[in-house]
């Protein structure tokens, strides 16, 4: 059995993470504590598998605590339950952090929360990936535009024109975001110009997204590799993202979980972007290797950095905070197999789109895997899907 201890100064909240693992009791026993200073004594009776803390609590923040469970018990899973206005706060304390869930989430987001962060957790510790995060030229930082749209989404006089507004600070993002509110998968009949009426017809959770990764991709300026293309990879990106959120879609997922996936699918591949950028002499020995030994690009990264580019970008996002089922669908997306969470999810959406659009046919779908949590019955569905929204992308 495992044991949770939840930290919340709310009456209210604590008693309901009380009950949030009732009908688990033979896997989690739940310890709950009013404040840090509580929570630091039970931590010097017992040991705890996670410590799942709010970020604002008068005495101790979060993150205060959090450090503290680091430094003393750092095999403990530590998470951060707050809102996403909190986020910036938790991202500028990376290393006392594995996880963040935004307020408010309902008990299947935590319960898949805790089912994935045994897997996912031990994979971001890797020492190799580590090493190899340290050798980047720079990771950037948490970024801002996208936490200024999260606020304005939270406000209670959120508006499009407010969107609108933040996406316009940035040129490049505007530009990304008008090129997907024109692309041919959104079906418009006229041109978009505007970005008020981009944010319009994407949504202002498409557009969160769509920030999000520009934001990421702009960091990078990857023109030193000849063999590859970022814009190509854009492409990419964004044909994956579409297929991930259809995917989702068609299996009655949940909103949060839909744009999840495609979220996801947006930022699954900027690892390569990261590697091209800060390592592009040991980047191009990779794609060179993978040519002459016609064995998989990852396989080759895995030989030359002894880690490979989706655990690179997971890293960066497990340390920015980002939503669990985010950071485990980059994390494994060619390697699905290797999560915990054993049913249809964010990360089935992304491998299986990345799988459908990888030109090179180096991606193949685990159909071991989709059997193992039972979808593969929808495999054919997918399929068909994948190939109406490639014509309607090629229009």
């Amino acid at each position: 059995m495992k044991k949770i201890l939840f930290v919340e100064d709310n009456e209210v909240l604590l008693e309901l993470y009380g009950m949030l693992l009732d009908s688990e009791r033979d896997q989690w026993q739940t310890t709950l504590a009013p404040d840090g200073m509580t929570a630091l004594k039970l931590l010097q009776q017992t040991t705890f598998d996670v410590v799942a803390s709010d970020m604002q609590m008068p005495g101790m923040s979060g993150i205060e605590l959090l450090t503290e469970v680091r430094q003393r018990h750092p095999q403990t899973s530590r998470i951060i339950i707050s809102g996403f206005t909190d986020q910036a706060e938790a991202a500028d304390s990376l290393n006392c952090t594995h996880l963040f869930i935004p307020k408010p989430f309902d008990v299947k987001v935590l319960r898949a929360t805790l089912s994935r962060i045994g897997s996912l957790d031990a994979y971001l510790k890797d020492d190799k990936l580590r090493g190899l995060a340290g050798k980047m030229r720079t990771l950037p930082s948490f970024p801002t535009l996208y936490l200024e749209i999260m606020r304005e989404i939270e406000s209670q006089t959120s508006s499009i024109q407010g969107i609108a507004n933040i996406v316009a600070k940035d040129p490049g993002i505007t530009a990304k975001v008008l090129q997907v509110a024109n692309s041919a998968a959104v079906g418009l009949s006229e041109r978009v110009s505007d970005p008020a009426e981009a944010v319009q017809q994407l949504g202002m959770t498409t557009v969160r997204s769509l920030v999000l990764s520009a934001q990421v991709y702009g960091t990078y300026a990857p023109g030193r590799l000849k063999s590859f293309s970022a814009d190509a990879l854009w492409a990419h990106l964004m044909k994956c993202s579409d297929l991930a959120r259809t995917i989702m879609r068609r299996e009655r997922a949940a909103f949060a979980e839909t744009e999840d996936a495609f979220t996801a699918g947006m930022l699954h591949d900027m690892g390569k972007l990261m590697l091209a950028d800060s390592l592009p002499q040991e980047f191009a020995q990779a794609l060179a290797l993978a040519e002459a030994e016609r064995i998989s690009p990852i396989e080759a990264e895995q030989a030359v950095f002894g880690a490979n580019h989706a655990g690179l970008a997971a890293y960066l996002f497990g340390l920015w905070g980002l939503p669990a089922a985010i950071v485990e669908a980059v994390a494994f997306h060619h390697t699905p197999e290797k999560s915990d969470l054993k049913q249809c999810s964010a990360l089935t959406a992304v491998h299986v789109a990345n799988a459908f659009y990888d030109q090179a046919g180096t991606a193949p779908v685990n159909q071991a895997y989709l059997a193992e949590i039972g979808v593969s019955d929808r495999f054919r569905d997918w399929q068909d899907t994948a190939a109406e929204l490639q014509m309607e992308h090629a229009e």
